[in-house]
C-alpha cells in the first residue's frame, strides 16, 4: 500500500469514526429522497435503524412541512448549501420535535450533486429553557406591578368596606340593597387583591421534604364530597409512592388544590379524573388529566395571561399563581387542552436529594 493510500485509509478511518461516534444526528440521501447511511444518532433520534430504512424513501417532517421541504431540496440540487434554526421533524412514531438543521450537497468528480447530507441536532430542551425563562421574566415584571399596586387599591377599599358595614347596621338605611351588593362587590375585590399579592410574596427559602402522594392523599380527602355530589370519579396511579420533593407544603399543596378544582369544575357530570405520580429521570412526574369541557386553542394561549377568565367569578390570576408556585419549587408546566374532550396539567418537580438534611 503506497503513502497515499495509507493516507487516504487513516483519513476514512478518523471519518468513520467522527461519523459514528457524533451526538448529532447525521445522515445522507440520494436525489430521490431514499436514504443511503446514517449514524447511530440519527437512529437513536429519529426512532428508525439504518437496516429498516436504508434504500427507501421515508419522510422525516409532519404533511404541512412537505411545501418547505420541496422548497429545500430544489436548492440542494442547485448546489446550495444552507442550514435552518428551527424546522420541524417527524419519528418513527409519529412524534414531532424542534431541530436545528444542517443541508449540503454532495458533489462527484463533474461537479454534479448526487447525494445529500443533513445533521440534525434536537433543541426541544432549549426551545423549553428559553420559554421557561421567558415566563420568569414575564413572572418578575408581574411581580412588581403587584406589588406597586395592590396596596394603593386595597387602602381605599379598606374605607369604603369599612363605611359599607357602618351603613348596614343602620336599621334605617334606605339603600340596604345596594350597600349589601357593595359588601359581595368589595369582597370578590379584596380576593383578586390577595391573589395579586400572593404573585408579588418572595419565592420561599426554608426548603423541607415533601412527599408529593401525601399532599395529593389529603386534597382528594378533601375534594371527596364534591366529587361524591357530582358523580365524578377519581383514580389516583401511584407508580413512585415514595416520590420526596423538596419545598414548601403549603405552597405546593396550593397549587395543586389549583389544578384539581379546575378539572372539577370543567366537568357537569359523571365525569373522570385521573392523577399519576411517577419518576422520571431526576424529576417527578405529576400529572392531572379531566375529560372535562377542554379549552378551545384561543383560550389555551390566553390563559397565563393576567386577569384571563372564561370562569363567571374567576379572577384570572390562577394559572400565573400556578407557574409562579412551579418556578418558585425550580419546575416546570405544561398544559394541554381539547376542547369538548379535556385537559391534561403536567408538572415537573426535581426530586429531593437524599443527602439533603432539613
Amino acid at each position: 500500500m503506497s503513502i497515499q493510500e495509507k493516507d487516504s485509509a487513516k483519513f476514512y478511518n478518523h471519518f468513520e469514526q467522527f461519523f459514528k461516534q457524533s451526538q448529532d444526528a447525521m445522515s445522507v440521501f440520494d436525489m430521490k429522497n431514499r436514504i443511503i447511511t446514517c449514524n447511530p444518532a440519527f437512529e437513536k433520534l429519529y426512532g428508525w435503524t439504518l437496516e429498516e430504512c436504508k434504500g427507501k424513501p421515508i419522510h422525516f417532517y409532519p404533511e404541512d412541512e412537505l411545501m418547505n421541504v420541496q422548497e429545500r431540496l430544489e436548492k440542494l440540487k442547485k448546489g446550495i448549501s444552507f442550514s435552518y434554526k428551527r424546522v420541524i421533524e417527524k419519528r418513527k412514531d409519529g412524534s414531532t420535535f424542534h431541530a436545528e438543521m444542517n443541508m449540503t450537497p454532495i458533489f462527484n468528480e463533474q461537479d454534479e450533486v448526487i447525494a445529500i447530507s443533513y445533521i440534525t441536532r434536537d433543541i426541544t430542551s432549549q426551545l423549553k429553557l428559553e420559554q421557561k425563562s421567558v415566563e420568569l421574566i414575564k413572572l418578575q415584571n408581574i411581580r412588581i406591578i403587584a406589588a406597586a399596586l395592590a396596596h394603593e387599591i386595597r387602602n381605599p377599599l379598606t374605607a369604603i368596606s369599612g363605611f359599607t358595614q357602618i351603613m348596614n347596621e343602620d336599621p334605617k338605611n334606605p339603600y340596604q340593597h345596594f350597600t349589601n351588593t357593595m359588601v359581595v362587590e368589595v369582597a370578590k375585590v379584596n380576593q383578586i387583591i390577595t391573589d395579586f399579592l400572593s404573585l408579588a410574596a418572595p419565592s420561599f427559602h426554608n426548603h423541607r421534604r415533601i412527599s408529593i402522594v401525601e399532599i395529593i392523599d389529603e386534597l382528594l380527602h378533601d375534594f371527596t364530597e364534591k366529587f361524591t355530589t357530582y358523580s365524578i370519579s377519581c383514580h389516583f396511579i401511584k407508580t413512585t409512592p415514595h416520590a420526596v420533593v423538596l419545598g414548601n407544603s403549603r405552597s405546593l399543596q396550593q397549587g395543586l388544590y389549583n389544578v384539581l378544582s379546575n378539572s372539577y369544575e370543567a366537568i357537569a357530570q359523571n365525569g373522570q379524573i385521573d392523577i399519576t405520580v411517577k419518576e422520571i429521570e431526576q424529576s417527578i412526574c405529576i400529572t392531572i388529566q379531566d375529560n372535562g369541557c377542554g379549552m378551545s386553542p384561543s383560550t389555551l394561549k390566553a390563559i397565563d395571561q393576567p386577569f384571563y377568565t372564561t370562569k363567571e367569578n374567576g379572577s384570572g390570576l390562577g394559572i400565573l399563581i400556578l407557574k409562579k408556585i412551579i418556578f418558585d419549587h425550580q419546575g416546570c408546566l405544561e398544559i394541554e387542552s381539547v376542547e369538548n374532550v379535556g385537559t391534561k396539567t403536567t408538572i415537573f418537580l426535581p426530586l429531593a436529594d437524599k443527602s439533603f438534611n432539613e
